[in-house]
């Protein structure tokens, strides 16, 4: 949802009740940010929490509240050093911080943003005293960031936090960070290799399959560390009638339905490989005998995904949307949810 100024967080300090009404709302609303990543801005005094939204405000190159959706990453030429954080604070965000405090910069401000890893630093093998080391925004964050203030944001956020380690996991080295445990319908657990793909299936895995799967058992999950994928169950495959079960061809997830004798063909899409008429085609023909029980899904992750796909999804196949998981949108065709050719 948007969120109003009596929804953002509250700060008394001094100089920041002097600021301009538009530097203070884009201050507080760096803060939120902050929050719903679960930063623990709660335990900061006030002046700490001016500095800290304005050291993510420098890194993003942000200097007003309709700038978010334009933010800078890791992905563009741009990052800024302690020192320039000084000057962007002094020149937009109405702030007269001393041009040789720039240790405290590090020190105080960006140390939370550092160890959550919403920063990153541009130049990891420097020394901590070199002056050219800058710090930017991590890509994943940036994603998430850009789309601050759509109506399922809070939605995006919480699916986010699911799938990325907090600040305070973080501080946990006991934490295995590259894997992504996955948790089956029937109770099963396996890993998989912590990206942007990946989260994507664990969401169709533990969120889709849960409502919408009648009690589908999994048959074939892909990744790219495994060859022949953490699942694959391949006499079942053969059994149901597949005539082609080569990696390359597969979708990501191939799960089976035994109650209603539906075979769910999932691909989970993050820059590539929705389900097109073309890439349908190819999954009935690798179905063989039993493409007349396909059902033909591709999830994103959420609505902005979705609708930047630049590709045509096939007809007659579901849109899944891990931000809002009890619906799905319909591709056409004289049903909802069953296979066509019964």
């Amino acid at each position: 949802m948007k969120h109003n100024d009596d929804e953002l967080p509250i700060i008394e300090y001094r100089t920041f009740k002097s600021k301009s009404e538009q530097v203070q709302r884009l201050i507080r609303q760096a803060l939120h940010i902050m929050q719903a990543l679960g930063l623990p801005i709660d335990e900061y005094t006030d002046r700490k929490k001016e500095k800290a939204a304005m050291a993510l405000l420098a890194v993003a190159d942000v200097k007003k509240s309709s700038e978010w959706k334009k933010m800078k990453s890791a992905n563009d030429d741009y990052s800024v050093t302690t020192k320039e954080i000084i000057e962007f604070d002094n020149k937009y965000l109405e702030d007269n911080i001393s041009p040789g405090s720039y240790d405290y910069v590090l020190r105080d401000d960006l140390k939370q943003l550092l160890i959550a890893e919403i920063v990153v630093k541009s130049k990891p093998g420097a020394n901590i005293s070199n002056p050219t080391r800058g710090y930017k925004i991590a890509v994943e964050y940036a994603k998430l960031i850009r789309n601050y203030g759509q109506p399922d944001w809070d939605e995006q956020v919480a699916t986010f936090n699911r799938m990325h380690p907090t600040y305070q996991e973080r501080l946990t080295p006991s934490r295995n960070i590259p894997l992504i445990p996955v948790r089956t319908p029937d109770g099963k657990v396996f890993n998989l290799k912590e990206g942007e793909h990946n989260i994507i299936q664990k969401l169709v895995i533990e969120d889709f399959l849960t409502r919408f799967g009648y009690g589908a058992t999994l048959l074939y999950v892909g990744d790219s560390d495994n060859k022949f994928g953490v699942c694959f169950e391949k006499d079942k495959l053969i059994e149901l009638g597949f005539s082609d079960l080569k990696q390359g061809k597969l979708p990501d997830i191939v799960a089976y339905s035994e109650e209603k004798d539906w075979i769910y063909m999932i691909e989970a899409y993050h820059t590539s490989n929705p389900i097109t008429p073309e890439r349908k085609k190819e999954l009935i023909k690798i179905m063989g005998t039993c493409s007349n029980k396909g059902i033909f899904v591709t999830a994103f992750e959420n609505v902005t995904s979705y609708r930047s796909c630049p590709e045509a999804l096939a007809w007659e196949t579901e849109v899944w949307i891990a931000t809002d998981p009890e619906h799905m949108i319909h591709r056409d065709g004289s049903r909802f949810l069953g296979p066509y050719n019964e």
